[in-house]
């Protein structure tokens, strides 16, 4: 990373905001599945999700634009990440990073005590992601993804 991307980044991060997803969120958030993801959530899974009590997401957002988000149910005290994603012009600036911390603040204050996720197993960026935050892998679900077929890695961290 350059000197000024670097200087970039660390100026974008200190306005990001995480927030609770709203409605009016839910074209941005559209939009980054459609970028980011070859079987997308609809706008309007998104707004059906929303809805319901057992999904949450949380919104990156500088101003009133949304750069990311992480999608995850929680059940009883376990929490499954759905999807995180970035815009393809805001990686590599910690929006990730931001996301998974608020998702695990959101966990320890809400008693969760596992969280698992599936990652397909080309995804080397996110894996890492995961691992820098104590995830492990735990196993291989095969051809778990279409568009290409690919196996997920399943990997669960647990909370204390």
């Amino acid at each position: 990373m350059t000197a000024f991307r670097e200087n970039s980044a660390i100026n974008m991060k200190s306005n990001i905001k995480i927030e609770q997803i709203s409605e009016k969120d839910a074209p941005s958030v559209a939009k980054i599945e459609k970028e980011c993801f070859s079987t997308p959530f609809s706008e309007a899974n998104i707004l059906e999700y929303i809805s319901n009590p057992i999904w949450n997401f949380f919104v990156a957002k500088a101003g009133e634009n949304v750069l990311g988000y992480i999608s995850f149910t929680k059940i009883l005290d376990e929490c499954q990440i759905v999807n995180v994603a970035v815009s393809p012009d805001t990686r590599k600036m910690g929006i990730g990073t931001l996301l998974i911390e608020k998702l695990l603040e959101h966990c320890k204050q809400n008693e969760v005590c596992k969280l698992f996720l599936e990652v397909r197993v080309s995804n080397i960026p996110a894996i890492k992601l995961y691992e820098n935050f104590g995830f492990s892998a735990v196993g291989v679900s095969k051809n778990h993804y279409s568009l290409p077929t690919e196996d997920a890695l399943l990997m669960n961290l647990i909370l204390e």
